[in-house]
């Protein structure tokens, strides 16, 4: 593994990391090898380094707004995280681990089905819903209905078409008047435009 990792262009392998406090360990490490103090680590206000590499607890401090206790120890953010590989020159590099990893992979699930690549340009599965599918499964529902689900149905369905054609009916003779006047010269306009009064025949304001 670390022939590997020397191998990548740009890296050198400075330390293993396999959980939280090594990680703290390998900051501390780096930051006396670059022979400078916690405090010089850019990007982070007064005593935040110190908070995040500490191994202490320290002294709860209690609040009062919600009767708890916090602590002055702080962890690591995918913000904080960031600085702190910046300012010490650092870099992760996730590499497969298969001797500890072994113990757990029997253990793990396996995926009931292949995972698809999620690309427009990728062919569309055959498994997926299609509206041949859609007619054949309606085919075989209604198949297995009996006469009377069948009937019933079918009478839902004619109810259905039929208020659905009476409300398309009521709307068209609702919007009939307006679209003659909108289509401007004809039967319709010119009755329209007789009945409508103009600016001489309305009334004068009382006031």
């Amino acid at each position: 593994m670390t022939a590997l990792i020397r191998s990548v262009p740009g890296y050198e392998l400075y330390r293993v990391i396999l959980d939280y406090e090594a990680l703290q360990d390998g900051f501390l490490d780096r930051i006396d090898d670059l022979d400078t103090t916690l405090s010089a680590i850019p990007g982070f206000a007064d005593g935040a380094v110190q908070k995040l590499l500490t191994k202490n607890p320290g002294k709860p401090i209690a609040r009062k707004r919600d009767h708890r206790t916090a602590s002055m120890r702080r962890t690591f953010g995918w913000e904080s995280l960031g600085k702190m590989l910046e300012g010490t020159g650092l870099a992760l590099v996730l590499v497969i681990d298969d001797e500890r990893f072994a113990p757990i992979k029997d253990q793990l699930a396996k995926r009931r089905r292949r995972r698809e690549p999620a690309n427009a340009s990728s062919t569309r599965p055959t498994w997926l819903f299609t509206k041949k599918k859609a007619r054949e499964m309606g085919t075989k529902r209604w198949s297995m209905l009996t006469p009377a689900q069948r009937k019933k149905l079918a009478r839902k369905a004619g109810k259905a078409s039929g208020k659905a054609r009476r409300r398309k009916s009521l709307l068209i003779k609702q919007l009939t008047p307006q679209l003659d006047i909108l289509r401007g010269p004809g039967p319709a306009g010119a009755q329209a435009a007789r009945t409508t009064p103009s600016m001489d025949q309305l009334p004068a304001d009382p006031c």
